[in-house]
């Protein structure tokens, strides 16, 4: 009873502090011109009608207090939208403009009417992303890429059916080439552990990264429920403006410092699997490149074949007033951009044309592991330099952020970005090129995760069983909230009143290396078998396939999500349960067309690589048969980290 009054006191404590200083003026906010506003698209269907986005400026002739007023609140611009500049969907053929070049002042002249009662008027600042009713033809890059699917889906038909065979005859009649596209052999990768044969106390202890996947797939998709509500037409701007007056959310908009848990996974995996290979292996310069391409073969077919759906295909599956600013407008920017997803270096772009915008992190992941296995390839030589060359990086991480943020007066990633900014896909903002997508910041994460493989490994060499030490488990208990800790340290940077410059500095020099050691603190207690009721349910098999679709959600769920928003032919209303209900649908849904996405993308071309690199066929003796296991643990692992968070 004690306790639950606790509990109780407590609750009504956060309720009392959850919230800012300064609230909104709702009454204010409502005197506001609306932000969005759309025409009724199925008046906009005649032939000929051409609707469009667009952008209008407010100004007034005479002096207008409910300007100055909208301008003076615009100006709080970490918080707010830009109220001053209105955006409307126009049907600009009704509205007069029956020619390109008179669509601006068609446009002009219909939101003019509608900003009547203000006292304001509108000075239109562009007109794009046009749609009329007309059908649009098939491209050659549509008319490929259904070849393509046909000729997967044939190929996945054949192999399955040829594979069916054996059980009759008792002979596979095709091959190792063939085998790897079989919906029976895929399938059952997916539900059952191939790798239990192989299994060790070693191996075994892994199965808690499962769990740890398919939380994280799901944190993820609810972070970009919010964000996909920030890119929509949305009647209710001043619900994400309230965000940044609440604690609680406050806290929720630092969350993304807990993709370093990923980062580190994906160090520790590669160094851990490494470790074991190297035991009677040696790892030398060319398979440290076939590493690197191992990982390229695993990231690459599902991501491409996502984007280049994105580009040819989705554009054409819908219509509605909201279409082509949030699916076309992708395509065209994906078009330009392509290239850069293929190479992996598209953190590197130039924010504000956003394209599969959260597959950003494949191409930190696809870099850490390119130098992450040359680092590894010089650590396996000079065991000795382990700790000194992994301590210089996370020292230098943290002073060179901490340089940056100070003298480029910035403040830390992401409490600092404003809805206005994430509305425009990020233009302008000098956070995230600058410490949040380059490959080095995320670098002292994964030399973390390197760290705990070693440490993990030799506790296994040595017999050491950290579970049975009782600092160790108390550090391990507390590990997880002393990383949320840090994550609600951010909440300061959100005030009207920041604090100085150097505590700015300061705090971006840490949070990321802090939350990433508090995790490495957890997941080393996770592999070490401390008892723990959340360890145990993260170490559950049932874990196995949602962790195996993990990647195959990751791609494509902002997609699914993109399509569901653009799709409502209606001015949106944003609340609690509409955010619940997107996250619940999208999470379902892309659960559900992963389970394709992984039979016939997935799975068949890393077997097929596979099978072309000779690791796939029988094997000669019990010694090609455990090299063979080893190369499994190593590309396994390599697979196991691809995949992330925003």
């Amino acid at each position: 009873m004690e306790c639950l009054k606790k509990l109780v006191y407590l609750a009504m404590l956060l309720a009392v502090c959850d919230g800012s200083s300064e609230e909104i003026n709702e009454t204010s906010v409502g005197s506001f011109p609306p932000l969005y506003a759309l025409e009724d698209w199925k008046l906009c269907q005649n032939p000929g009608d051409v609707y469009c986005i667009v952008d209008a400026l407010l100004v007034s002739t005479n002096s207008s207090p409910l300007l100055q007023e909208i301008q003076e609140y615009s100006s709080r611009t970490l918080k707010h939208f830009n109220r001053t500049v209105v955006h409307r969907g126009v049907c600009v053929t009704k509205c007069g403009g029956q020619d390109p070049d008179t669509w601006n002042v068609a446009a002009e002249g219909c939101i003019n009417t509608s900003l009547e009662e203000y006292g304001l008027e509108a000075d239109v600042q562009d007109v794009g992303w046009c749609r009329n009713n007309q059908p649009t033809p098939m491209s050659t890059s549509a008319r490929v890429f259904v070849i393509v699917c046909a000729t997967l889906l044939a190929m996945t038909l054949i192999a399955t059916g040829l594979h069916a065979l054996e059980y009759r005859f008792g002979k596979f009649f095709g091959n190792k080439y063939i085998l790897a596209f079989s919906l029976k052999r895929n399938w059952k990768m997916l539900i059952y552990d191939d790798k239990q044969r192989n299994r060790n106390e070693r191996t075994e202890d892994l199965s808690c990264i499962d769990g740890i996947r398919f939380i994280g797939t799901l944190s993820v998709v609810l972070t970009h429920v919010t964000i996909i509500h920030v890119f929509a037409f949305i009647d209710n701007p001043d619900f994400i403006e309230n965000l940044y007056e609440h604690v609680s959310t406050k806290s929720a908009f630092n969350t993304p410092l807990w993709i370093q848990a990923f980062i580190s996974i994906s160090g520790f995996l590669s160094a851990y699997y490494l470790l074991i290979y190297t035991e009677k292996h040696s790892f030398t310069w060319k398979k440290c490149v076939v590493s690197v391409l191992h990982r390229y073969i695993r990231l690459t077919p599902v991501s491409l074949f996502t984007l280049w759906f994105t580009i040819s295909w989705l554009p054409r599956l819908g219509s509605g007033p909201q279409w082509s600013w949030l699916v076309e407008q992708e395509a065209q920017y994906c078009t330009e951009r392509g290239w850069y997803h293929a190479l992996y270096i598209h953190n590197y772009l130039t924010l504000g044309k956003l394209c599969m915008g959260h597959t950003w992190y494949l191409a930190v992941d696809m870099q850490l592991h390119v130098l992450g296995s040359f680092l590894l390839l010089i650590l396996m030589r000079w065991r000795k330099a382990v700790i000194p060359v992994l301590a210089t990086i996370v020292i230098a991480s943290m002073a060179v952020t901490g340089l940056l943020v100070y003298f480029l007066n910035l403040t830390p990633i992401i409490s600092a970005q404003s809805p206005e900014t994430v509305r425009n896909m990020f233009k302008g903002s000098a956070i995230m090129p600058t410490i949040y997508l380059p490959v080095w910041v995320h670098f002292a994460g994964y030399a973390l995760g390197i760290a705990t493989a070693y440490i993990h490994y030799n506790d296994q060499n040595n017999g050491y069983k950290l579970r049975d030490s009782k600092w160790f488990s108390a550090i391990f208990h507390t590990s997880l909230l002393l990383a949320a800790a840090v994550s609600v340290a951010g909440v300061p940077f959100l005030s009207d009143s920041p604090p100085p410059s150097w505590v700015t500095a300061l705090y971006a020099s840490v949070d990321k290396i802090l939350v990433a050691l508090f995790f490495n603190v957890f997941l080393l207690g996770c592999l070490s078998r401390c008892r723990s009721v959340f360890r145990d349910l993260l170490s559950w098999r049932g874990w196995y396939s949602p962790g195996r679709l993990s990647y195959s959600v990751f791609i494509i769920h902002f997609v699914i999500m993109r399509f569901t928003i653009a799709n409502n032919p209606q001015i949106i209303h944003i609340t609690g349960y509409s955010s619940l209900s997107l996250l619940i649908v999208g999470t379902v849904l892309s659960y559900l067309i992963s389970v394709p996405v992984f039979l016939v993308i997935e799975m068949p071309f890393i077997q097929l690589w596979k099978a072309v690199m000779g690791l796939d066929g029988p094997k000669k003796d019990a010694q090609a048969q455990e090299t063979q296991n080893k190369i499994d643990l190593v590309m396994n692992g390599s697979r196991r980290s691809g995949q992330n968070v925003v």
